[in-house]
């Protein structure tokens, strides 16, 4: 079995593409990052969570191709990226002759990922939640670092992921520098609550937020 994931990550084409959305997020001092980290993030995170989830490793393999190719539209700026994301995966997939099972929730995950969870593609769902729950400190940009509250993502090392008995685990490790009140009021935050709900109540899973293994007290307080 040819493994497309990989060949994809390793594909020149590809790595250009991040390098010049990340050379120009660097000279724009952009919020975060959407460059070649960000996405291998984003396709460790879905996976993680769909072998948690008990989903088939095919299943698995192409949702990661979606997280990796998710983000390419952004070499023309931000804005509707996500549609020019999806333009070029539909065309690279075919041009490299890249056989997928599920190449429609792949596509429509890659194109839909900047909207909300009123969807059962499961690739789409996934790609959303791990997109917006990646602001560990690897994805915050020169300027995010400096702006009141986006700030303090920079003091997230890492977020692990479990799933038990219908109960979703998300645990956020973080350095004693991080300032909980200041990340608690920042409106991404708040976002990424939301996301997490909203994922949760769409799997019927109930969601168990931490930060450094205790409870996330906030996360509970956001309806």
């Amino acid at each position: 079995m040819v493994d497309y994931f990989n060949k994809i990550c390793s594909d020149k084409e590809i790595i250009e593409i991040y390098r010049k959305i990340n050379e120009y997020e660097e000279a724009e001092g952009g919020f975060a990052y959407h460059d070649y980290n960000h996405v291998n993030n984003v396709a460790s995170y879905c996976e993680e969570i769909l072998r948690a989830l008990k989903y088939d490793e095919d299943f698995i393999y192409e949702a990661k191709i979606a997280a990796i190719l998710h983000d390419t539209g952004c070499i023309d700026g931000k804005e509707n990226h996500a549609y020019r994301s999806y333009e070029f995966a539909k065309k690279y997939l075919k041009e490299k002759n890249i056989p997928l099972k599920n190449e429609k929730l792949v596509l429509d995950a890659i194109k839909n990922h900047s909207e909300g969870f009123i969807t059962d593609n499961i690739i789409q769902l996934v790609i959303i939640l791990a997109d917006k729950i990646d602001i560990k400190k690897s994805r915050i940009g020169k300027l995010g670092r400096e702006v009141e509250g986006n700030r303090q993502y920079q003091y997230i090392n890492d977020i692990q992921f479990e799933i038990t008995n219908n109960n979703f685990y998300i645990n956020f490790i973080c350095d004693e520098k991080i300032n909980l009140e200041e990340l608690n009021n920042y409106y991404f935050t708040k976002k990424v609550f939301k996301a997490i709900k909203a994922f949760s109540n769409k799997l019927n899973l109930t969601p168990k937020v931490s930060i450094n293994n205790k409870i996330w007290e906030e996360f509970y307080k956001e309806k």
